[in-house]
């Protein structure tokens, strides 16, 4: 098992470490993050009104399933901070989720930045698969932004290195 564990580890670190990234910025919104180069970015997502840029991994190969994204939602919160509206995050994500679940939270500073963190799981809609959502919140000028990573739970340990290179390099421009 010892062998195994660092084997993981080791492709893991290849695998940030290997990835090319490019940095997306939005001067609407005023936010830069890094994008793996080869994935496809998707913009707004008209079904889902807030979500004002989003990002999926390409499959390599058909029997890829893994399902590797991000997104990054803002809605306006002008009269809430970062401890109020993270509260309200939390109680609004398990309402009409199956099976969700809590896996840990906390808090983070990120270029010079204030943001709440959790990581939760649930179903995801496919036989005996969960998907893993790691959101990263924080709040600037009456808007929240959330960023939320997704990817099923067997290919979390191998994407999260990515998700946290994503993560750290999200600054709200001035």
């Amino acid at each position: 098992m010892k062998h195994v564990l660092i084997i993981l580890f080791t492709i893991s670190f290849i695998q940030v470490n290997a990835q090319k990234f490019v940095r997306h910025k939005d001067s609407v919104n005023r936010f830069s993050i890094f994008i793996p180069a080869e994935w496809k970015y998707t913009g707004e997502e008209k079904q889902w009104p807030g979500i004002i840029f989003s990002a999926t991994r390409v499959p390599v190969g058909k029997t890829d399933r893994a399902r590797d994204n991000f997104n990054i939602n803002v809605i306006n919160t002008p009269k809430k901070d970062l401890e109020k509206t993270f509260s309200d995050f939390l109680k609004y994500l398990p309402g009409g989720i199956a099976n969700y679940k809590l896996i840990e939270k906390g808090d983070i500073t990120l270029n010079g930045r204030k943001f709440k963190w959790l990581v939760e799981t649930h179903d995801s809609g496919l036989k005996d698969t969960t998907e893993v959502n790691y959101d990263f919140v924080t709040v600037r000028d009456g808007k929240t932004y959330i960023l939320t990573m997704v990817t099923y739970s067997y290919h979390y340990d191998i994407i999260k290195p990515v998700f946290d290179k994503i993560a750290g390099s999200f600054i709200l421009e001035d």
